[in-house]
């Protein structure tokens, strides 16, 4: 064979494996955005359909509560201290997972704790009796606490740039789970009383599954995410965390005393069944998805801490405006409206105050995730024992009167954020 034309085929050849070479780089790179460059949409929806089935364990032991108190003998104190179980062990399990998440991949603790999160709440239906309710609850808090960090964290890689946007977006999912958990829960229990909520393990292990076999694709996207060191561009500022932490506990104590009263507060002041109770947390949680979406969107857009200002000053307002209606007009239209006004005000700043937690601590995403996802709020659901007292000694409206108070005190703590040092830099 002639030397050049051997030339010419060797050319052609290192051509062809060249451009095949390209196609699969571009291919790969349409498959999974770098996180600085986009959006990976489909990586996000899982993570937000997990966050839903993973939070509808959260709603529904409020809704569990009247039948609790008529069918198992307990009063609201005693059922108030279940939403304490359920939080205490995760104040300890967030954090040490978030810090675990810092130092190695954990992806598989997802999938995982959706599984456990729901055989825990099932538990709490099935039991006979009190000391296996407060394990059903222990058992359901730790799993919905190992899902947080992990969770936030991939939400951050998928969302590139519009990380407020897209932490919203995973964040809506957890508010449609609390919606959803009402709407799921009460037909159930109807139907086959308290044990009908072991039910909900069946999508619990759907979603675990899907989230199972994708395990490849979230390797690849911290793999990514590592390799463009977004996560430590700048330097951890604790002292703000630590302000904003005391922020987000007494939201927390706002977001889940409302959460834990508004079915009992429908029922004892607004004088409607049970059926209509759970309307009423459905409409406040769904208030609160539409605000998580439209907070997130305009955070991205102006001062994320203006953004956690709004969001509570209009919460303080509408939780005082429950408090009144509930003294000088207990209708339960006008309780419902108010009830989706302030799960909407609230939700304003959900998504918002974990972004800007993880851009106080850039080195530490996952701690950063695992405290205001976990412990600020397991802080919040320590306080529930407290509103059961209120409620128990001076009334359902005292309850919401609290509300506003603990919400008015978050307000002005926010007036001490600071903007985080890595936007600083680049403003």
């Amino acid at each position: 064979m002639h030397p050049s034309y051997q030339s010419q085929q060797n050319n052609l050849l290192d051509l062809w494996l060249a451009e095949w070479q390209d196609n699969r780089m571009a291919a790969a790179a349409t498959t999974l955005p770098a996180p600085e460059a986009s959006t990976d949409r489909a990586g996000l929806t899982l993570l937000t359909v997990a966050h839903l089935v993973n939070d509808i364990n959260q709603s529904v032991l409020p809704v569990m509560i009247p039948w609790l108190i008529s069918h198992r003998g307990l009063n609201l104190a005693l059922a108030a201290s279940l939403v304490l179980a359920m939080n205490l062990l995760s104040s300890v399990v967030q954090p040490a997972f978030g810090y675990l998440s810092d130092k190695r991949s954990m992806a598989w603790v997802i999938p995982a704790a959706i599984v456990i999160a729901t055989a825990g709440t099932a538990l709490i239906g099935l039991a006979p009796n009190l000391p296996l309710m407060y394990l059903g609850a222990v058992i359901s808090g730790v799993g919905v606490a190992a899902f947080h960090p992990e969770g936030s964290r991939f939400s951050n890689y998928f969302a590139g740039k519009k990380r407020a946007s897209g932490m919203s977006m995973f964040t809506v999912g957890g508010y449609l789970g609390f919606a959803a958990g009402p709407v799921l829960t009460t037909p159930l229990i109807l139907l086959f009383g308290l044990p009908g909520v072991a039910f909900l393990l069946v999508p619990a292990v759907v979603i675990a599954v899907m989230l199972w076999r994708e395990l490849p694709r979230f390797e690849a996207a911290r793999s990514v995410a590592h390799h463009a060191h977004t996560q430590r561009a700048g330097d951890d500022d604790w002292r703000s965390f630590s302000i904003m932490t005391v922020v987000v506990a007494l939201r927390s104590m706002t977001f889940l005393a409302a959460v834990t009263f508004t079915p009992i507060f429908a029922i004892r002041v607004a004088h409607v069944n049970a059926g209509l109770a759970s309307v009423a947390l459905f409409l406040l949680l769904l208030g609160g998805a539409i605000g998580t979406m439209f907070g997130g969107r305009l955070a991205d857009r102006v001062d994320r801490r203006r953004v956690v200002n709004i969001s509570l000053v209009l919460t303080t307002t509408f939780a005082a405006l429950l408090a009144l209606a509930g003294t000088h007009a207990p209708l339960f239209a006008l309780v419902a409206v108010l009830a989706l006004g302030f799960g909407a005000s609230l939700g304003l700043s959900a998504g918002v105050l974990v972004v800007i937690g993880q851009e106080y601590l850039p080195k530490h995403i996952g701690i950063a995730s695992g405290v205001t996802l976990g412990l600020a709020n397991t802080i919040g659901g320590l306080a529930a024992p407290v509103f059961g007292w209120i409620g128990d000694t001076r009334g359902l409206v005292a309850v919401f009167a609290t509300v506003a108070t603990f919400a008015l005190l978050a307000f002005a703590g926010s007036f001490a954020l600071r903007k985080p040092r890595v936007l600083a830099k680049t403003a």
